[in-house]
């Protein structure tokens, strides 16, 4: 998805929440513009006054011509396109819309207007009259723009809400009320807007490694993984809220391991197997492997437990020993998710990553164990065959 993001009268790309949008969309692998459109002064327009500020950087036209250079000339055939405005961005947006027929995805418009605010500010008028314009083609601009969403503040300064209202009535936009945040930019302190970084996070297809990594740094509340990372190391405590939110996210398939050469067995019960299991009766496919450690581990009763809740919530069970493996499958406890990470799981640490590399290679591992695997059907009597086939080995 490519995001643009507009700024508003006497605005810059630097200033607001726009950096802080730009770089956490940047962070989760998406493409941001910020186009920098010819501003004015305010103080400068303010000495000149009415009559001497009929002159202006900022008008229509020459923000048109920014545009054509900066983004127009840019845009893909067929790229998915959110377009996000802040004050006269979003009637700007509205112009170049309808001038070059471009297709959005979808739109954010912040504080937005179509027409002369009024108030005492004439500076705002100064600059911009020559974007107001009340008679679009509203039907046709919904085409163009599909899903939309207005946001706008009950104490604004400068734009009533009524401009909003009849702007959202208008494009058929849903509308959000953001209580007591002024005009929603730096004047009242708002230089990061996690409610428009939501809004445009709704609109990505993030694939499920990319979902954790947006979650990792929401948990901690730093950016400590880069754009790029393709693998990441976490503790082995961590993996029980790396599990709970694969499972709730998972969309398709998940393939894994249990190793039981693990010194004693995880909560059956535990939010991260019930989760699983909620996962296993959601999608087309999951199968758990056990692979054995010792014969003996198969009579414990928490493996035993383990056993039958995953076949009762249509989980795919199978039985192999490590002895039998172990020169072909680099490691005992591992993970493939909808085919789009790897989780590789010690005493030390826990290993993920999406690197094709990787996932080329835990592709071919699950190949190998379950060439060789005894599927389980009924918990009882096929353990109990498993056992008996491998003693007599």
């Amino acid at each position: 998805m490519k995001f643009v993001i507009f700024h508003g009268s006497f605005g810059s790309p630097e200033g607001n929440w726009f950096p802080e949008l730009a770089e956490k969309l940047k962070a989760l692998g998406q493409e941001v513009t910020v186009p920098k459109f010819p501003t004015d002064d305010w103080d400068d327009i303010t000495k000149r006054g009415r009559k001497g500020s009929k002159k202006t950087n900022q008008n229509l036209k020459s923000w048109l011509k920014t545009f054509e250079k900066e983004v127009l000339s840019k845009i893909k055939k067929g790229e998915k396109l959110c377009f996000v405005g802040h004050s006269l961005g979003p009637v700007f947006i509205l112009h170049i819309v309808d001038k070059y027929k471009i297709k959005l995805d979808s739109a954010i418009f912040v504080s937005p207007f179509m027409e002369d605010l009024g108030g005492k500010y004439w500076q705002f008028y100064a600059v911009n009259k020559t974007f107001y314009r009340k008679d679009f083609d509203f039907l046709k601009l919904k085409k163009f723009i599909p899903l939309s969403y207005v946001l706008y503040s009950d104490n604004d300064p400068y734009v009533d809400k009524r401009f909003p209202l009849d702007f959202a009535k208008k494009l058929g936009s849903s509308l959000i009320l953001v209580k007591s945040a002024g005009h929603m930019n730096a004047e009242v302190n708002l230089n990061e807007f996690p409610l428009v970084l939501e809004l445009c996070k709704s609109r990505l297809d993030l694939n499920l490694y990319q979902k954790y990594l947006a979650h990792r740094k929401e948990l901690f509340g730093v950016d400590y993984i880069k754009p790029s990372e393709e693998v990441i190391y976490l503790k082995p405590e961590e993996i029980f809220d790396e599990g709970v939110f694969k499972f709730r996210n998972l969309k398709k398939e998940g393939f894994c391991t249990f190793y039981t050469g693990i010194s004693s067995f995880w909560d059956t019960q535990s939010i991260y197997y019930q989760e699983s299991r909620r996962a296993a009766r959601r999608i087309s496919s999951f199968t758990r492997v056990f692979v054995v450690d010792k014969l003996s581990d198969l009579n414990k009763k928490p493996l035993r437990d383990q056993i039958e809740l995953d076949l009762n919530a249509g989980i795919r069970v199978y039985l192999i020993m490590w002895e039998d493996i172990k020169d072909k499958v680099e490691e005992a406890d591992f993970g493939i998710w909808d085919n789009e990470y790897l989780c590789c799981v010690s005493k030390k640490e826990v290993r993920l990553s999406s690197r094709k590399s990787d996932l080329k290679r835990g592709n071919r591992w699950q190949g190998v164990i379950l060439k060789k695997a005894y599927r389980i059907d009924n918990a009882d009597k096929d353990i109990e065959k498993f056992i008996k086939m491998n003693k007599k080995n």
